[in-house]
């Protein structure tokens, strides 16, 4: 075979390879587009009024238990997706939610109700796993945003506050989802170990965050980052960013937002207010009005309203735990 043909072969095979593997990237990039409604650089699909929406088979449903079963095998395959395409942020973020949801739903809300003493380590250990998704999820979208924006993820885990500021300032309104997901899941993993040194020491840049992303969009999901706000500003000490005064106005703001709607500002206020403050009839009143809401109001927070509803009723009946009876 003559050196030109040879070279011709060649150059040909290589072709082929490489378009192959572009094919492939191509592929499990439009894959990954499709599973996590963003692209390949983490911005959201645009949707328009009327489109179907993919979550509502989680967030519309009424029992918890059917999501509780499949979560998990569906974790599990975004996770092989981003094993096989890790650069897409979009896919990345959704897995990030989606350990943040697993936690929650699938972990602690189960050990939540291993109250009898007996279970104490088995309840103790299903908090850590908690934990570890929570973190998982957290740390794989700031790691997003640590791709876009490196040292990102640095600074928000840091206490420069101008460093934070500096990368805090460049979330944009198609950051909002993702960096409430993150931060629900750090401040989740705080409320589990208040005293986790590798987690007090970040709360600030985290709040942060979540300030930018109430600023950029006030009524995200009804309030839920105004609730979370509420949550951290009151739980934390005021040296780590703890501030009781701004976390009374997030509140409001979360009863707005939420319209009525949501079970968990009613929740948010009889554990975080409430029961510092030692209003036992404050407690039993926002309990109630949790337990009141009419769930099909809202489908797109059915599931959440249900289990928070659920947690209602479990305060309620641990009433004598909070408030001593004279």
């Amino acid at each position: 075979m003559k050196l030109y043909t040879r070279l011709l072969v060649l150059f040909v095979s290589c072709a082929l390879v490489v378009s192959a593997a572009s094919c492939k990237t191509m592929i499990l990039n439009a894959a990954s587009d499709g599973l996590s409604s963003s692209d390949k650089n983490g911005v959201p699909a645009k949707v328009k009024a009327g489109d179907p929406n993919p979550m509502m088979a989680f967030m519309g449903e009424k029992d918890p238990v059917i999501v509780q079963e499949v979560l998990p095998t569906i974790l599990k395959i975004y996770e092989i997706m981003h094993i096989e395409n890790p650069a897409h942020q979009g896919n990345k973020i959704m897995l990030g939610s989606l350990n943040v949801m697993y936690a929650n739903l699938c972990v602690e809300s189960k050990a939540e109700l291993m109250t009898d003493p007996r279970l104490l380590d088995e309840q103790t250990a299903e908090f850590e796993r908690a934990k570890l998704h929570y973190m998982r999820g957290h740390d794989l979208i700031f790691g997003a945003f640590d791709s876009r924006w490196p040292g990102f993820y640095k600074a928000v885990m840091g206490n420069d506050e101008n460093e934070i500021k500096s990368y805090v300032d460049r979330l944009t309104l198609n950051d909002v989802n993702a960096a409430y997901w993150a931060c629900a899941g750090f401040f989740a993993s705080f409320a589990l170990n208040p005293l986790d040194s590798n987690i007090i020491g970040s709360i600030k840049g985290h709040i942060a965050v979540l300030e930018k992303a109430a600023e950029l969009d006030p009524s995200y999901s009804n309030g839920s980052i105004w609730d979370v706000l509420t949550q951290i500003y009151i739980a934390a000490p005021a040296d780590f960013g703890g501030d009781y005064e701004r976390g009374l106005f997030c509140h409001e703001q979360a009863l707005i937002c939420a319209g009525g709607k949501l079970a968990g500002v009613y929740v948010t206020e009889a554990k975080s207010i409430c029961i510092p403050n030692g209003d036992r009839d404050g407690y039993v009143e926002c309990l109630n009005k949790a337990i009141a809401i009419d769930v099909d109001a809202d489908p797109s927070n059915a599931l959440m309203n249900v289990l928070n509803q659920n947690k209602a009723k479990r305060l309620l009946d641990s009433v004598g735990d909070y408030f001593l009876e004279w």
